[in-house]
């Protein structure tokens, strides 16, 4: 009989031993999840800000050069929301408004403004591309796709020409 109230004493000390490795897991999991998604939301929330900047920008530098330059390429762009568009209609308007800066006259005064809001487009693109690179990059790693795939968080265009 003593033989096995020491066995079954052994066996519930290991079975103690086990259920807290596994408590200690699971909460290692829970802390470590917590902190993926948060750093997720920031990236996201990093990216959504910057996305609305370059949208207003976009949208600033339209206004400006239609209503100075009266350009047809624009027109159409002068009544939709900017961040409606789809992607690829996006990226005809930047590539419209490289043609329009193109033919304008940098050095005229009555360009000054147009001039310093090309600019920061073309700084908000860098910067914007720059992050989304970074955030897509970052939800196709383990363990974060895996969160974001959860999450259901969207995967984001670039506006930066591929040569």
């Amino acid at each position: 009989m003593f033989p096995i109230l020491i066995l079954a004493i052994v066996f519930e000390n290991i079975f103690f031993e086990i259920l807290l490795l596994l408590l200690v897991l699971v909460i290692i999991l829970a802390v470590t999840s917590i902190l993926i998604i948060r750093n997720m939301q920031l990236e996201f929330k990093k990216v959504y800000k910057i996305r609305s900047k370059f949208h207003i920008e976009i949208r600033k530098i339209v206004n400006l050069m239609y209503k100075i330059h009266q350009s047809e390429l624009l027109e159409p762009f002068t009544t939709v929301v900017i961040k409606n568009l789809p992607h690829t209609e996006k990226s005809i308007l930047l590539r419209n408004i490289d043609a329009e800066y193109q033919e304008i006259d940098i050095k005229d005064p009555d360009n000054k403004y147009i001039v310093e809001t090309y600019e920061n487009l073309q700084n908000l693109r860098r910067e914007r591309d720059a992050k989304i690179l970074n955030y897509n990059q970052k939800n196709r790693t383990f363990p974060f796709n895996i969160y974001a795939r959860i999450m259901k968080l969207p995967r984001f265009e670039i506006y930066t020409e591929k040569y």
